[in-house]
């Protein structure tokens, strides 16, 4: 469900057939086990300060609090790339391609408004050192082509959040969004929106705590609809109270394979009926209260500020156990069929795992060391253990000797192939505290199976690899051969980066592609040739067959197809296509020389009505108008499809834009078949 893979041949040179893979969520999956276990190209053998490096880097307009997401083969500009996309707290969203070193400008930007700030509230603290405009994690469906986040603005002195529904391929808000996120209870300045979002069986779930436990807030999960963005439920932690948030140090709510959905809540109001601070909860797709748990000690934690709900819950694989360690390192294990309510006598296990607060957990099943768990808390070494049967054996199965020094400990996620080549990527400060500044970062890689093996790290060549200040709750993303890690950037406030990392060269470029064919169709040039077993990606590039030189025109296209609707009818071009991979570029194909006739307008194909000229001028750009009237869609229909074609060249403003779409959707609406009392079609 969040985590898609689908065939498709590339690597480096030398490496083997891979099979993409599409991290759609926070923590990799949706019991945020923190594992991507499809990961084939980076093994304990290749990455180490030789072999794996720094590839590029991309500024950001502000820090980057949640984790990247990527997203395989996205169809847009006339090819498929790989995207990986990164929020800011200045209310921005970015889609990158995730292989191209050359692409340095984003595909789009998109960015939501001026964000509240750590003074507009007032909170008395600076856990977090400037804007507070998106937080936390996006969660994206990839089949449907739709990233989901939510922004905080601030207009004038008034405050609202809204959840945004975005197209992948353009960022484009869809035609229902955004929605103001509104509940009985519900500040919009002092509810944190610093939990990733969660989607699950056609909701997306939006989770709340607070910033610096200012009042009034409590803790909300509010559930839309993702295709409509109706809101369909409202969860509050503590309806007759104050508190207990979700914050879970960005960790989304879990989800089962039934549907369910697990969290933790913070410090606040507790009676066990409705108001359930320091408790693990259990809800049903609608959010109803199925089961919780709640420590015996839930009313000291409250009074000393040391929330349960650090981690997050996490369920671990192939058993009925939840588990999540709060500010004082105590690790909870409960069954998640019987949850057992008050007292830590109903819990599985719980232990002194760390020495204070944990803010992250990663699940692997080892075929050499059996079921582990990896946590590195803060004021603490990086510790596993093991799982012996449905307990943890309490003495660590394997530690390291290196104490961080303060707030809040490292960031951990784990690639492997299945149950082997485990690497344990573990984002962390450097040095000093991160509580109330932003400081140095740095990534390490340790063997799964023997965290006392460091592979590499950011700074063994930090000209090379060091990635600047630490994103103090966001996990590296692993995927198809490339770390994607964000930072806060160069200075304490106002910068941001996302590094990527990768193999580096070590052999020969690939094979340039071979049987490169190209046909004209209305309006575009269709090109494809023979996939390059060893290519990661293909750059196309294109000359204008009298005028000579040739300029890349798409490069990072992850399939052996392109569809170069920017050519002009009546011209003649020339095209040649390149391999890529981590080695270099390859020679060029052979070129293949396409003529792209210039069609009849056909300008009666157009009904009347307001919006017909400018579709006409428009589109006869690419292709002839009269091609609409083939069509019969949906308003939305239309709507992505202008924007898709303005993003593929067409020249437009948005005004043109929205009169064009309204034109066609009123000109050729789609055509319900119905049916006759018999059950058969009328034709």
């Amino acid at each position: 469900m969040f985590l898609l893979a689908c065939p498709l041949l590339s690597g480096g040179s030398g490496s083997p057939v891979r099979t993409p893979v599409s991290l759609l969520t926070q923590h990799n999956n949706g019991e945020r086990t923190g594992a991507n276990l499809n990961e084939v190209i980076l093994t304990p053998s290749n990455v180490s300060a030789k072999q794996f490096g720094m590839l590029f880097r991309r500024v950001v307009d502000d820090q980057i609090y949640g984790q990247p997401l990527s997203v395989a083969n996205v169809k847009l500009r006339g090819g498929t790339h790989d995207l990986v996309f990164v929020t800011t707290v200045n209310n921005s969203v970015y889609a990158f391609d995730a292989n191209d070193a050359s692409a340095s400008e984003p595909f789009w930007h998109v960015n939501f408004g001026t964000p509240p700030n750590v003074y507009d509230g007032k909170y008395g603290c600076t856990d977090m050192n400037g804007n507070m405009g998106i937080i936390g994690t996006p969660v994206i469906d990839a089949q449907g082509g739709t990233l989901y986040v939510v922004a905080a603005t601030r207009t004038g002195n008034e405050f609202q959040q809204r959840l945004h529904a975005l197209d992948l391929a353009t960022g484009a808000d869809r035609t229902q969004s955004p929605v103001t996120i509104t509940a009985p209870g519900f500040h919009p300045l002092m509810q944190s929106q610093r939990p990733a979002l969660l989607l699950s069986r056609g909701k997306v779930y939006v989770g709340y705590g607070s910033h610096c436990d200012k009042e009034p807030y409590h803790g909300f999960l509010i559930s839309y609809d993702a295709k409509s963005l109706q809101q369909t439920g409202v969860f509050n932690t503590s309806p007759e109270g104050q508190g207990a948030s979700i914050w879970q140090f960005g960790q989304g709510p879990a989800v089962d394979a039934a549907g369910n959905i697990y969290f933790v809540a913070g410090n606040g109001s507790w009676n066990g009926s409705s108001d359930f601070s320091e408790s693990f909860l259990k809800l049903d797709p609608d959010l109803k209260v199925l089961d919780w748990f709640t420590p015996t000690d839930h009313a000291y934690l409250d009074s000393i500020d040391a929330d349960l709900n650090c981690s997050g819950a996490v369920l671990v694989p192939g058993t009925n156990l939840v588990m999540d360690a709060g500010k004082q390192g105590v690790l909870y294990l409960v069954d998640d069929h019987h949850m057992g309510h008050l007292g830590d006598g109903e819990a599985v296990q719980h232990f002194q795992a760390t020495s204070s607060q944990l803010p992250s957990l990663v699940y692997w099943n080892s075929a050499k060391n059996g079921a582990l768990i990896y946590m590195w808390g803060q004021m603490d070494r990086l510790r596993a253990y093991r799982f012996d049967g449905e307990r943890l054996k309490e003495t660590p199965f394997a530690i390291r000797p290196e104490v961080t020094e303060g707030h809040p400990g490292a960031m951990i996620s784990l690639s492997a192939n299945g149950n082997k080549d485990g690497i344990l990527w573990a984002a962390i400060h450097a040095s000093g505290n991160a509580w109330h500044e932003s400081r140095p970062g740095i990534l390490h890689a340790y063997d799964a199976d023997d965290i006392a093996q460091e592979l590499w790290n950011s700074l063994q060549n930090p000209e090379r690899d060091d990635c600047g200040n630490y994103s103090k709750t966001a996990p590296p993303t692993i995927a198809n051969g490339k770390v994607y890690l964000a930072s806060f950037g160069t200075r304490n406030t106002g910068s941001g980066q996302l590094c990527v990392y990768g193999l580096l060269p070590d052999g020969a470029a690939p094979m340039p592609p071979l049987k490169v064919n190209g046909s004209a169709e209305d309006g575009q040039i269709l090109l494809s040739w023979t996939r390059t077993a060893d290519a990661t990606t293909y750059s196309v590039r294109r000359s204008i067959a009298s005028a000579g030189p040739f300029e890349t025109i798409p490069s990072g296209l992850t399939s052996p197809a392109f569809s170069d609707m920017t050519a002009s009818n009546g011209m003649t071009y020339q095209y040649a296509v390149s391999s890529v991979n981590s080695n270099g570029e390859s020679a060029a194909s052979g070129i293949v020389t396409v003529v792209l006739p210039k069609p009849p307008l056909h300008f009666s194909a157009l009904p009347p009505g307001p919006g017909r000229e400018t579709t006409a001028r428009v589109c006869s750009g690419c292709h002839s108008p009269g091609l609409a009237a083939n069509e019969q869609l949906s308003p939305q229909q239309w709507h992505d499809l202008v924007r898709l074609m303005a993003a593929q060249g067409a020249v437009a403003t948005d005004d043109e834009l929205n009169q064009i779409t309204e034109y066609l959707a009123k000109s050729f609406p789609s055509q319900k078949k119905k049916e006759d009392s018999t059950g058969k079609e009328n034709k």
